[in-house]
Parts: structure tokens; C-alpha cells; sequence
């Protein structure tokens, strides 16, 4: 026990002394650059020295950001498979003020507002994160229109949050062009095709699962299912 506790407290001493020294270094460096950009005679030496040094602390920076970028977008995901919509909305809104361009990172708050979307009870609250949901959703495709989750996401909101099959469908199709053996999409696809009647477009995508998903997949069962569902209505094999 007193071996663990010495050990812990070892490793603690150990990261706030990295940190101090971090720290240290960098005032060091800001305080020598502040100083030689000040005198009226800057020699070359010493600007360059200057140079080398502040870049370091740059990229400390850089990484640094990186680094907590990555961490705050897992926390989220994280949050997300608990059914913390909150906490997930926190730490990707964090994320977006690190890295304001990233189209996951967007991507990531469209997905969670659509969430708490569907988790909301008061009408006026549930069309608030439907509007944040589609907004940051396009926001991820304006950045890389070809985020294919971004695609899948939208398609979904377009179909469920605001009952546009033709945008759905639209979305679901891009996918599959990209990326035919696209397993959720031709899923989508085929619940999209259903409800709007077209019983014999879905029937095809949930076929066309037939031939992409290993015959050991668990998936093979729903998809069985939904085949023999529709050839009933359509009145096959009476």
C-alpha cells in the first residue's frame, strides 16, 4: 500500500514538474523575443534564436489542441452511447471552438441535436434541435460534401424530423453512388421506399442486402423479414 502511494505521488510530482518546466519555457521565450524585438539594434543571431524558440512553442500549442480535440469528440461519442445528449452537446460545442472548420466535428453536433431532438417532450424544444440538427448538418457538408456520415445523418433527419422522403431518399442515393455496399444506407433506403409505398423499390434494396451481407451476419434475419413482409402485401406466393 505505502509502495502505491508513493507511486502515485511520484507520478503527480513528476507531471506538475513537466508542466512547471512546460511553463517556464515558455515564458522564457516569450520574454526573450519580447526583448530582442524591442532593442533598436536586432542582430540575426538573436532572431533567429528567437525564431526556433517560439516556434516550439507553437507546436506544443498545436498538439496540445489536437490532442484535446480528439479527446473532447471520443468524450462526446461517448456520452452519446450512454444517452448524455447533454454532456455529449458540451463537449462537442467545446470541440468546435478549438477546430471551427471541421466537418466531423459538425457532423458530430447535427447527430447529437438530432438526438435530443427526438428525447425532447415539449414541441417548441423538439423543433429547436431539429433546426440545430439540419443546420449544423449542413454546415458539415458545405465544409466536405462528401462526408458520407454527414449524408447518412441528414437523410435520416430529412425523413423522420421533417417528413421530405424525396431529400431523404436524394441523400441515401449519393451514399450508395459513392459507396454501394453502404449496408445502413440501402437499410434506409429501404424503409424510405416502404413508407412511401414503393413497395417494389424496397423489396430490391433489401435484396440487394441479401448479396453484401455475410450469411453469418445477424442482420441477415431483419433482412429476411422485411423481404417476406413485403412480398405478403405485395401478394407474392398466395
Amino acid at each position: 500500500m505505502h509502495i502505491k502511494w508513493w507511486y502515485i505521488f511520484l507520478c503527480v510530482f513528476l507531471v506538475i514538474g513537466a508542466y512547471s518546466c512546460s511553463d517556464h519555457a515558455e515564458k522564457r521565450a516569450l520574454a526573450r523575443g519580447k526583448k530582442v524585438l524591442s532593442q533598436r539594434d536586432k542582430e540575426i543571431d538573436d532572431l533567429e534564436e528567437v525564431r526556433g524558440e517560439l516556434r516550439k512553442v507553437i507546436e506544443r500549442k498545436i498538439t496540445a489542441v489536437g490532442l484535446l480535440e480528439s479527446t473532447l469528440r471520443l468524450l462526446g461519442r461517448k456520452y452519446i452511447e450512454l444517452g448524455s445528449y447533454r454532456l455529449a452537446e458540451g463537449a462537442f460545442i467545446e470541440a468546435e471552438q478549438l477546430v471551427p472548420y471541421n466537418a466531423f466535428i459538425k457532423k458530430d453536433l447535427g447527430e447529437c441535436y438530432y438526438f435530443l431532438a427526438l428525447s425532447a417532450v415539449e414541441s417548441e424544444e423538439k423543433e429547436e434541435y431539429i433546426e440545430l440538427s439540419r443546420a449544423y448538418y449542413r454546415k458539415a457538408l458545405d465544409i466536405d460534401p462528401d462526408l458520407i456520415e454527414a449524408r447518412y445523418g441528414y437523410g435520416l433527419l430529412l425523413f423522420f424530423g421533417y417528413g421530405d422522403p424525396t431529400g431523404a431518399i436524394d441523400e441515401m442515393k449519393f451514399i450508395l453512388d459513392h459507396d454501394p455496399k453502404h449496408v445502413a444506407a440501402h437499410f434506409a433506403l429501404g424503409r424510405f421506399y416502404y413508407e412511401t409505398g414503393e413497395l417494389g423499390k424496397a423489396l430490391n434494396e433489401y435484396i440487394s442486402l441479401t448479396r453484401i451481407l455475410p450469411h453469418s451476419s445477424p442482420k441477415q434475419s431483419k433482412v429476411e423479414e422485411n423481404i417476406n413482409k413485403i412480398n405478403r402485401e405485395l401478394g407474392v406466393n398466395e
